[in-house]
């Protein structure tokens, strides 16, 4: 018994033992080859998701706009317009919306831009980009570039436009998109005021997303003079596996950035303490300021 007991024991530990000696001599191994099935796995997801998320006129409406109509507005549509205090923008915004109209913004000017570059002072439709990657390995954008994938004329008849009365420059990114499809794209550019502001992002800045970054949000603003625009953004990044590219938004999705009619069918402008004026094919009922508006003859 004493025997049986001593060759029990005996191969347990011998057992142990060889156990203990194999994981010690191939932990290096399966250590390598989990890092590599990690790196696998993570290179098989996108690098970053991008989500594109309009910005919130309800909540948050600039100092400057212009409403889009794809048609005239009816005489009694256009009673109830300029029935409206101009000044009262989102009130107007409520009545146009329900009709179907679509806002755009007066941009933020830049006095002077790093590269000499000088926008034309259209109008934009700016959005939130928010970018943001469940990667283990980090990841850098050292690059986004507006690409132009057809451009047209605007298709717009009726205009409500209220100009600014002083705005400021709204924190976020400039792209210059002026022109048609040949014209290339400018920026991004800084909005924010303060020592930046002007300067090409890119120039002096990276986005690093992954290994735990937190998301990263960026307020574009997107400027287009007489033509309206698709388009989309081609990022370019690096990782340990060297430089890509990535498409924003992916697939065949692109972004639409509407320019405003130069002589649209229908156009009412608030002028400050002077009340609505209209210019076009309407009724002059409830438009006191026309002739200050055929006089200094707006830009749209």
């Amino acid at each position: 018994m004493a025997v049986a007991v001593t060759v029990v024991l005996g191969g347990l530990l011998f057992a142990y033992y060889a156990n203990y000696v194999l994981d010690r001599s191939t932990s290096t191994d399966r250590a390598r080859s989990d890092q590599s099935a990690q790196k696998a796995v993570d290179r098989e997801q996108s690098a970053f998701v991008s989500a594109i998320t309009p910005r919130d006129y309800e909540q948050d409406m600039p100092d400057a706009v212009a409403i889009l109509l794809d048609r005239p507005l009816a005489e009694n549509e256009q009673a109830t317009l300029t029935a409206l205090k101009g000044n009262n923008k989102k009130a107007v915004w409520a009545y146009m919306k329900s009709l179907g109209g679509r806002l755009v913004e007066y941009t933020s000017g830049i006095p002077a831009l790093e590269d000499g570059h000088r926008t034309s002072g259209g109008k934009a439709q700016t959005f939130n980009l928010n970018l943001n990657s469940d990667r283990s390995a980090g990841l850098t954008i050292n690059g986004l570039t507006a690409v132009k994938d057809a451009c047209s004329a605007p298709t717009a008849q009726t205009v409500v436009d209220i100009p600014p009365s002083g705005s400021n420059p709204r924190p976020g990114l400039l792209w210059d998109l002026a022109g048609g499809k040949a014209d290339q794209p400018e920026g991004p550019y800084v909005l924010d005021e303060g020592e930046d502001q002007g300067k090409l992002y890119f120039r002096h800045n990276a986005i690093d997303l992954g290994s735990g970054q937190s998301n990263m949000a960026l307020l574009v603003q997107p400027e287009v003079t007489t033509q309206t625009c698709k388009w989309h953004i081609n990022a370019s990044y690096t990782d340990t596996s060297g430089s890509h590219t990535q498409r924003i938004p992916s697939g065949t999705a692109t972004i639409t950035t509407e320019a405003v009619p130069q002589e649209p069918v229908q156009y009412f402008g608030w002028a400050m303490s002077q009340g609505w004026g209209c210019i076009g094919q309407m009724s002059q009922q409830g438009c006191p300021a026309t002739k200050i508006l055929e006089q200094t003859q707006p830009g749209m």
